[in-house]
């Protein structure tokens, strides 16, 4: 048996806006989906759909290989000591 017919393809839905990198998908099962983008990408998508389109709730929260940020290194709270 594929695997074709049992997952649905990612892209497999209707661009409804675009901004920046940042694509709002509508699938066919009525779902909305923002994939990609940088942070200032996706929050210029959320501020317009807060403003045009309020009825959309998002569904999926993809970013495409968006490199981690650094983190500081950890800092000890206890010691090992006993």
């Amino acid at each position: 048996m594929k695997l074709n017919h049992l997952i649905a393809p990612r892209n497999s839905g209707r661009i409804v806006q675009q901004f920046g990198a940042a694509r709002l998908v509508k699938h066919r099962n009525g779902q909305h989906e923002l994939i990609g983008g940088t942070t200032a990408d996706r929050a210029d998508a959320f501020e317009w759909v807060s403003l045009f389109a309020h009825e959309i709730v998002f569904s999926h929260f993809h970013r495409e290989r968006q490199p981690m940020p650094s983190c500081r290194p950890r800092v000890k709270l206890f010691s090992r000591e006993f």
